[in-house]
């Protein structure tokens, strides 16, 4: 549940409206995510990190799948709920089959724990 009140999307007009549409048709979702009814009170706001989003997942050497396994793998270390879920289910969307998602999901915990480990010893790369 979040501690602030998210904009419903029926409530937005003007500049937020425009942006709402955008990211539904976008993402093509039928609704628009929690985090950007969260900053609909902020208008700027919310088009600075939509416009990042965009940028981020629209253009560059990377494919869309290959960004979101990435994503997936920052927030299952981060244990950000909310963004392993919207991740995973976009996967799914751009073909991620469930052995892929496991993989990676164990990938990336074994890693944040030799992570740990290495830290706690302060090693220092060879190479």
């Amino acid at each position: 549940m979040a501690i602030i009140r998210l904009m419903d999307e029926s409530d937005a007009t003007g500049k937020v409206k425009a942006l709402f549409e955008e990211i539904k048709s976008t993402l093509q979702v039928p609704f628009v995510p929690e985090l950007f009814r969260a900053l609909g009170s902020k208008p700027e706001r919310l088009e600075a990190v939509w416009t990042q989003v965009k940028g981020l997942y629209g253009s560059g050497c990377l494919d869309v799948k290959t960004k979101l396994l990435a994503a997936l793998a920052v927030a299952a270390v981060q244990r950000n709920a909310y963004f392993v879920k919207i991740h995973a289910i976009a996967l799914k969307r751009f073909g991620a089959s469930d052995e892929e998602i496991l993989e990676l999901l164990d990938l990336a915990g074994f890693s944040a724990a030799l992570d740990t480990l290495v830290s706690g010893l302060d090693l220092e790369p060879e190479l």
